[in-house]
């Protein structure tokens, strides 16, 4: 199939689940020149790559080794791309491995570095270089307002105060609660989306959202639960009982959530989109309706101001980036 144009989009996680799937519609889709495969494992990315290139007969996919919870490997990262991207989809994450409260150098759990402050640097370090020229997918979770049916408790918060925040995103939170696993998943996921919609008034013109693929089979996201429970659920509830029930839906269609989250233009700049109250699966809508504090501006900056306490170097003295020369022939970096 050949290229139509020269865009370029760059996929965390894409070695695995969701990430793979991604590029995979994406690149059938024929609609990007070049494929960015951001992976912390390069050996995995590059067997990734091999077969993407198979499944889809295209020599389009490019590794590059991204570890999220190293933001100087974050910075690196940067400074191997060609040129502008058009998107990019942020889908490396997961509940923080076995030791999700333990602090990486910056000071902020695993879950949350992750999840979230890897894709903060990434993302604003490409937006002050001009970098970016159309869309970035911040993949979240219903799990960001709570899922009873799965016993996944809603984030709550007594008056969301920069302090708050930062409590979730250095673990302090837990020191006097007991740990969660899905709650500290959500609280990560809920600010992830607050940070997305703060930026995005910050950028008019570019389309900056979080999208949730719902609840999906082959996903590696239960790969730091029990061998025996990730068994039961990879093999058996997810493929086959969950769907069945209506709470739970093939990779094939979780992956398709967000790559429209890439190309559907009617999904807006700085909305969070997840299913329906209550539901897991289905449609995608604005969880602002669902949850208000998604789209309260000043909840927003609050989140804002919490994870940047973590971003040590603002973006304008990062290491340099590429030469980018965009279309109008103007230079920026």
């Amino acid at each position: 199939m050949a290229a139509t144009s020269s865009k370029a989009v760059l996929i965390t996680g894409a070695n695995v689940g969701l990430g793979k799937e991604v590029a995979r519609q994406l690149a059938l889709a024929g609609d990007f020149a070049r494929i960015y495969l951001a992976c912390r494992n390069t050996d995995s990315g590059r067997s990734a790559a091999a077969d993407l290139g198979r499944l889809t007969g295209r020599s389009i996919f490019t590794v590059i080794r991204m570890d999220l919870t190293d933001l100087d490997s974050v910075r690196s990262a940067l400074s191997t791309l060609d040129g502008p991207l058009h998107s990019m989809v942020m889908n490396a994450g997961g509940t923080g491995g076995p030791t999700p409260l333990a602090l990486t150098a910056d000071g902020v759990t695993h879950v949350f570095g992750s999840n979230v402050l890897g894709h903060v640097v990434l993302l604003e370090n490409l937006l002050a270089a001009r970098a970016l020229t159309n869309t970035a997918v911040l993949v979240g979770s219903e799990a960001a307002r709570g899922v009873r049916m799965m016993r996944m408790p809603r984030p709550r918060f007594a008056n969301h105060s920069v302090e708050e925040f930062v409590s979730v995103i250095d673990g302090s939170f837990f020191e006097r609660r007991k740990f969660n696993t899905f709650l500290a998943y959500g609280q990560v996921k809920y600010l992830g989306a607050l940070w997305m919609s703060s930026l995005a008034r910050k950028h008019p013109d570019l389309r900056l959202l979080t999208v949730s693929p719902g609840n999906t089979a082959g996903t590696d996201a239960l790969r730091d639960m029990g061998p025996v429970t990730r068994g039961v659920m990879n093999h058996v509830m997810l493929p086959y009982v969950l769907p069945a029930l209506g709470v739970g839906h093939q990779l094939e269609k979780g992956a398709q959530r967000l790559v429209d989250g890439v190309t559907d233009e009617q999904l807006r700049s700085g909305v969070f989109y997840a299913s329906r109250p209550g539901k897991v699966v289905g449609p995608l809508v604005d969880q602002a309706g669902i949850v208000v504090d998604f789209k309260d501006p000043a909840i927003q900056q609050h989140a804002y101001e919490a994870i940047h306490r973590f971003v040590k170097r603002p973006p304008s003295h990062q290491q340099p980036l590429p030469r980018i020369v965009g279309a109008d022939g103007v230079e920026s970096r």
